[in-house]
């Protein structure tokens, strides 16, 4: 078992990396084997992905940080900051001159605000208001690429730092079986932070940050816009999702779900997480019930605030829609029962969600009968709905309960 020291500015691309005072400028044309670590070096920005590749059983491969600092940051965003990113297309508006090799997803202002992205450029009226001609597409020709911002003054003096979250990496680090992401932080992520890398068995996400994740162009008829932090495409056995930040993210900050070949989840662990402004769910369960999976002890606020919703008329664009978009917990796509499933949501703070409820459930009853809530904390003084369930929209907590007997044990506040 070998461990792997990865430093991009002060690593050789010829090194080893077997020690830290020696390590490697990346981890591309590393052969790694089960029970190898990667660790990252602290202070890094890395804008590229992880290149994670999975282990073998009972021996996974780490991937980390080591040394001091704040824990290595892996960007999906390309940086368009300074005046000489940005020329005159009209009145406030502004072209970027940087070439940008596929659509752009989001802008990020100053690390703390995302952009307001608009389908058409004569709609374009407000600071931070952008278009992108490539929507949904691949960019054939940067140089006939164009991002226009709209902003009242030159966009690289307006703000101090611009990053263009791209399409290049449709994840920011591959699923996998037999594999631990620890204190890692993935930030612009265009698409997903860590998905696609086939069935996720053995994974492990702990102590990381999810910051500015999705914004890609799902469909550009529909203005349906995707992108996900932690998502585990049909199989998800034996996960553990713990102690994370997850912030601004456009879709769902963990998912399990998948296509025809979608089967219930096993095993699957959320736990002392927090979840804040994510644009359709901190967890959206999709497809199949599963078999055991608990969302326990995890603080959730702000649904449906942040990039993903600004400039969108509520309820947000959506495959559901009218219904509204922007929840804690989104049960949908589920038109049965899963024999034997134990499915827990308990002792977890719901905080408020302006633009949805706290679980929004559209699925079989009969699937909605297995699900155990309880012991939660409701503090929802800004939402639409408390929560769906049995097919009905509840205003307040008290009748939810007194309808379906679930939360039996937990406690609302704060409600008119």
């Amino acid at each position: 078992m070998a461990i792997y020291y990865i430093d991009p500015v002060g690593g050789q691309a010829s090194a080893a990396g077997l020690s830290e005072s020696a390590p490697r400028a990346s981890v591309v044309g590393l052969t790694l084997r089960g029970g190898d670590s990667v660790l990252f070096k602290r202070g890094s920005v890395i804008r590229d992905a992880v290149h994670s590749v999975s282990g073998e059983e009972g021996r996974p491969i780490f991937y980390g940080a080591y040394g001091e600092g704040d824990d290595p940051v892996f960007m999906g965003s390309v940086d368009v900051s300074g005046a000489e990113s940005w020329v005159s297309a009209g009145e406030s508006l502004w072209r970027c001159t940087r070439p940008l090799a596929t659509e752009t997803c989001n802008l990020i202002f100053d690390s703390r605000e995302g952009g307001a992205l608009q389908w058409d450029k004569t709609d374009l009226s407000e600071n931070g208001d952008w278009w992108d001609s490539g929507f949904g597409t691949d960019v054939e020709s940067p140089d006939a690429h164009e991002l226009i911002l709209y902003c009242d003054c030159n966009p690289g003096l307006k703000y101090g730092h611009i990053e263009a979250a791209l399409r290049v990496h449709r994840e920011l680090a591959r699923t996998g079986h037999d594999m631990i992401f620890e204190h890692l932080t993935f930030r612009n992520a265009g698409v997903h932070a860590i998905a696609g890398g086939g069935p996720s068995r053995n994974m492990i996400v702990r102590a990381c940050r999810f910051e500015f994740i999705g914004g890609s162009v799902w469909s550009k008829k529909l203005h349906i816009r995707f992108g996900n932090g932690v998502e585990c495409w049909n199989t998800g056995e034996n996960i553990l999702v713990e102690d994370n930040v997850f912030y601004e993210i456009y879709d769902s900050a963990v998912t399990h779900q998948g296509g025809k070949e979608c089967v219930a989840a096993q095993d699957f662990v959320i736990r002392r997480n927090v979840f804040i402004r994510c644009g359709m769910a901190a967890y959206e369960q999709r497809d199949v019930l599963p078999l055991s999976a608990e969302f326990v002890n995890n603080v959730c606020m702000d649904a449906g605030r942040g990039f993903s919703h600004r400039h969108t008329t509520s309820p947000r664009q959506s495959e559901i829609w009218p219904q509204p978009m922007g929840h804690h917990i989104f049960l949908w796509r589920i038109e049965q029962p899963t024999e034997g499933a134990r499915f827990i949501i308990k002792r977890n703070l719901f905080l408020d969600a302006p633009a949805g409820a706290a679980i929004y459930s559209i699925i079989c009853r009969a699937a909605e009968e297995q699900i155990d809530i309880d012991e939660n904390t409701y503090q929802m003084r800004e939402r639409t709905l408390v929560n769906r369930y049995f097919g009905e929209d509840f205003a307040t907590f008290a009748a939810y309960a007194a309808a379906t007997g679930k939360d039996g044990h937990s406690a609302a506040y704060g409600e008119a």
